[in-house]
């Protein structure tokens, strides 16, 4: 038989991991990581050729003044 009286829901209960978040804070923090990784495996990039060849000009550039 346990001394514990209340009950594992009542939320005045804040239980503490050792990086000083609550239990309740970590399952959304949880909940919201999962959220933003659903929300990014949907997306997709494809940048325009425009912008690539923007990019590789630049580098080249770049290179050309390091030597």
């Amino acid at each position: 038989m346990s001394n514990f009286t209340l009950p594992y829901s009542t939320p005045n209960c804040a239980v503490t991991d050792p990086q000083g978040k609550t239990m309740q804070e970590k399952q959304e923090m949880t909940r919201e990581e999962l959220q933003t990784l659903q929300i990014l495996d949907t997306l997709q990039y494809a940048p325009r050729t425009s912008t690539l060849v923007a990019i590789f000009e630049h580098a080249g550039n770049v290179q050309e003044e390091q030597r």
